[in-house]
């Protein structure tokens, strides 16, 4: 074979091997950049849903504060015929005095005397929170009957219990600051004996037939606006 006279190296007889090695490299450098370009924008997306999600986490906080001051409120503590559901923040009106009687609906002058003591009292605390009075969407009083039914008449007992008691509430003096509260957001519910006490040790158990006060907030709000901020994140990352 005759060598080319300008000094060049004729290509058939001398492979150039650098290419293939630089496209591998090139190509792994790529794909390093993309990846990290993928784990920064999870990193910032993350970011924006932690700090959006702030506000939900801090009405749930919110929350737990209010049933913190109604648990350790001495003037509640202080009652024997009323106790506190620290889980559920729930005013239960049930002691020995005052329950109702077997198939009975009265309010008799001592469950009124107690209504008219912690009700306000209870109504005070969450009063004392007006950003957290905002998220209030019901205050429930719910009637309950231990599980001995006669004729199916449960149901009616457990609602006409807690109707007595806000029929009650509603015209107590003891009430007026919270009137407007009360016929805003109140309302009556009957359980009969779905929320039978654990610790009745018998189904004619006097303890169960009682009233129950408890606020609850409005979830559905805290679940739109988990929506929104994914919504929001989705359009964001699109464009």
């Amino acid at each position: 074979m005759i060598p080319f006279k300008n000094g060049k190296t004729d290509s058939w007889s001398s492979p150039r091997q650098t290419e293939p090695d630089t496209f591998w490299a090139s190509y792994s450098d790529l794909m390093a950049g993309v990846l990290m370009v993928f784990v920064l924008i999870t990193a910032i997306t993350l970011l924006k849903i932690g700090s959006h999600l702030l506000e939900p986490a801090k009405q749930v906080k919110e929350w737990r504060e209010v049933i913190n001051d109604i648990c350790t409120d001495k003037d509640l503590n202080a009652m024997d015929n009323v106790k506190v559901d620290c889980n559920t923040g729930a005013l239960i009106i049930s002691d020995e005095n005052m329950r109702f009687g077997f198939n009975e609906t009265e309010i008799g002058e001592d469950f009124k005397k107690s209504l008219r003591e912690a009700v306000p009292k209870y109504l005070e605390i969450i009063h004392s929170k007006p950003k957290f009075l905002e998220r209030i969407e019901i205050l429930e009083i719910s009637g309950h009957t231990d599980r001995v039914d006669q004729h199916n008449a449960n149901p009616i007992f457990s609602r006409t219990r807690a109707g007595n008691a806000l029929d009650f509430l509603l015209q107590a003096e003891e009430m007026k600051p919270f009137h407007a509260f009360m016929k805003e957001k109140a309302i009556t519910a009957g359980y009969a004996d779905t929320k039978f006490p654990e610790d009745c040790p018998e189904d004619l158990c006097a303890k169960a037939r009682r009233v129950e006060i408890a606020v609850q907030l409005r979830d559905a709000d805290i679940l739109e606006e988990f929506l929104k901020i994914l919504d929001q994140l989705f359009h964001q990352n699109k464009t």
